[in-house]
């Protein structure tokens, strides 16, 4: 046997033992700590049950672990929201936890949302008082909303305060979600926000089989903020058409308002003429400021929610199993999973995102449980 002869396998051997040295590098999972990176939202709480429909929107229940895929458009968009190029491209929401109000532990978060109210009070116009009397009839169904929305209000509120936005923006998920992540419409909408799929990626939230960032409470907050702003600007400064626009698109409210303006009226919300949908739009979201903003005259009980950061954002390399994640760190299993639907197999993707939400509480057990973690596989929707 010549000497090339014992080369060939000794450069095999010394090849196989490279390779084994480069896939030992450790997952990144450092928590964010800076002001700029750091993330906070209350804590997750019970959410209604999956068996009992929303009384505030028509959306699709929850999907079970098991059968996190996508729901397919059941009917076309009416009124499908026309986006012209946006001036705020930026839609990952990481918002800072250095305010002053952020430090104020004098009240809770739900009386900060009320202390930044600024739009006028419309309690006493019919079509909002009809919505009014109609949600005030079930209290304790608003009551679990509430509980709901305290698990996002603290985010919210903290970025659009820092925006200089009214807090009212901070209610508008009661309309379009009833405040759960985890929702399709029948026309498609997805998420906190419901941004159906064009004006999604339009606003920088990435959709794939296996993840959907409209479904990420932080990119999506980020990106219907930076949307509204927009129509905000486009309607020089009217909030309630700019609320409007978002339901049924600028260019029906544009061709709205000139109609107004050609039978002589003052182009304000309450002399349009647009779909019914976004007719009652408008009013559900100013009963809902009633409504919350008045909780104790309606019965209505607001969970305490401290006004403090309660959730933090981890970074990571790798594909994770969530419900496993959080079940070796002593979480209910369920948990992640309900933090981070933006992860439909409920496995991380970090081509798409190399972060998950988390109870900061459990910040330090979840880096140590998810860096010992054998890489997930990942099943290809």
């Amino acid at each position: 046997m010549g000497t090339s002869t014992y080369l060939a396998p000794v450069a095999a051997v010394c090849a196989l033992l490279f390779l084994n040295g480069c896939s030992s590098t450790k997952p990144d999972t450092s928590l964010e700590t800076s002001t700029e990176q750091t993330t906070s939202i209350p804590e997750a709480l019970p959410l209604m049950q999956s068996g009992k429909p929303s009384p505030y929107r028509s959306v699709k229940n929850r999907q079970t672990y098991a059968k996190r895929t996508w729901i397919a458009q059941a009917r076309p968009q009416t009124y499908a929201r026309v986006v012209t190029a946006p001036r705020i491209q930026r839609a990952m929401y990481i918002p800072s936890i250095s305010s002053d109000y952020s430090l104020d532990q004098d009240f809770d978060t739900w009386s900060r949302v009320f202390r930044h109210f600024q739009l006028a009070d419309y309690s006493g116009n019919p079509r909002v008082q009809q919505f009014i009397r109609s949600y005030a009839q079930n209290p304790q169904s608003l009551s679990i909303l509430s509980d709901r929305a305290s698990l996002f209000l603290h985010m919210i509120i903290e970025e659009v305060t820092r925006r200089g936005m009214p807090a009212e923006v901070a209610l508008l998920p009661f309309v379009e979600s009833g405040f759960d992540a985890d929702v399709f419409s029948s026309a498609g909408a997805a998420g906190l926000w419901q941004f159906i799929p064009s004006t999604g990626r339009n606003y920088g939230l990435k959709q794939t089989g296996n993840y959907d960032a409209r479904m990420d409470p932080f990119a999506a907050t980020g990106a219907a903020l930076n949307y509204l702003q927009k129509l905000n600007r486009q309607f020089n400064g009217d909030w309630l058409l700019a609320f409007a626009a978002y339901n049924c698109g600028e260019t029906c409210v544009s061709r709205a308002v000139i109609q107004a303006q050609q039978a002589g009226l003052q182009p304000t919300f309450w002399n349009l003429s647009l779909p019914q949908e976004t007719m009652n739009y408008v009013p559900r979201l100013l009963a809902f400021k009633e409504l919350i903003g008045r909780s104790n005259s309606y019965g209505i009980r607001l969970r305490a929610t401290p006004n403090a950061a309660r959730l933090a954002q981890m970074r990571i390399n790798k594909p994770v199993d969530l419900r496993l994640a959080a079940m070796q760190a002593g979480l209910p299993a369920s948990r992640l999973i309900e933090l981070n639907p933006c992860f439909r197999t409920g496995i991380t993707t970090p081509e798409h995102s190399n972060r998950i939400i988390l109870p900061r509480e459990y910040a330090d057990r979840l880096a140590q449980v998810i860096r010992v973690m054998p890489a997930a596989y990942t099943r290809q929707l």
